[in-house]
């Protein structure tokens, strides 16, 4: 009996994370990289990134993501980027790190096509010593389980001044993550395909005004839309709101100082967990430098 019930609230964790497997910032507007491996490089600078994102605040063990990154252009066409991230939702941990590699066509001087391509390496780690039971002496119940897994990502990019179009496929080996019980508890990584899309519209020199878009498809049948609109003041405030279908209406600030970015975004809960949590919390924060090995960008 202890066995199944071992099962079943690990298999409940499983169901939690199916939605979305792949752990990002929730500011991935300010970070294109977060999404897409081709959106390396595209610039003459070299933008470090950071971001702790808590979710349903209010509820135990709810998820929380940490994240950190950097990108840059190498040589000519040719961007870099790397990736930490620590994934955790009780005794469920998914960390990991990500190098990728962009290549970058130009067609003219406002139209540019990119494509990129990531090796992952992450590890899942179960600790089953935080879940409780009413019988807790069997061995089932002890210790920690990990498996250490590769996969591979891929995207394109096309960019240019004011605008920017993406397709990002990540976990493209399809792996199974077999955790030892004395049963055999798998949960099959299955393809992400994530679209997205802005433009900044600029009203004057100093307002600009940024949709975005953002649809999330897994290969599970699941899919999920963002809508975002951010209006920035003097290269100096930003603001905004976004839809996420049936899940968030998400609130948006920062302030950019000289190298230096700051956003936070609060969500606040629409779909089945509304009355239920506090909402969910985004901290990002980026620090940008100039790039030391291509001063020119990529071209």
């Amino acid at each position: 009996m202890k066995k199944y019930l071992f099962l079943a609230a690990v298999l409940a964790l499983s169901v939690q994370l199916s939605a979305q497997q792949i752990p990002a910032s929730g500011q991935y507007y300010f970070n294109h990289y977060a999404l897409n491996p081709a959106a390396t490089g595209t610039t003459n600078t070299f933008p470090l990134s950071f971001s702790y994102r808590k979710m349903w605040t209010g509820i135990d063990d709810s998820p929380s993501n940490i994240y950190f990154s950097g990108e840059m252009n190498v040589a000519k066409a040719m961007g870099v980027g790397l990736k930490f991230y620590n994934y955790s939702a009780g005794p469920l941990r998914r960390t990991g790190a990500e190098l990728s590699y962009s290549y970058h066509l130009e067609f003219n001087q406002d139209l540019h096509l990119a494509f990129g391509l990531s090796g992952l390496f992450y590890q899942f780690y179960l600790d089953k010593t935080e879940l409780s039971f009413e019988e807790a002496d069997d061995a089932v119940l002890s210790g920690q389980d990990q498996m250490f897994v590769p996969d591979v990502s891929f995207g394109t990019y096309l960019y240019g001044k004011n605008y920017y179009v993406g397709i990002s496929v990540p976990n493209l080996f399809n792996r199974n993550i077999d955790l030892k019980t004395d049963d055999v508890l798998q949960q099959k990584q299955v393809r992400h395909y994530y679209l997205f899309g802005g433009y900044n519209f600029e009203v004057n020199p100093d307002l600009m005004i940024k949709p975005s878009a953002l649809v999330k498809f897994i290969e599970t049948g699941l899919y999920q839309i963002d809508v975002n609109a951010l209006v920035e003041y003097k290269n100096m405030f930003v603001g905004g709101v976004a839809f996420r279908s049936s899940d968030a209406v998400v609130f948006q600030l920062g302030f950019r100082y000289q190298e230096i970015f700051f956003g936070y975004a609060y969500d606040l809960s629409i779909g089945e967990l509304a009355g239920n949590t506090f909402g969910s919390h985004d901290i990002f924060l980026q620090y940008t430098l100039p790039n030391f090995i291509a001063k020119r960008g990529p071209y």
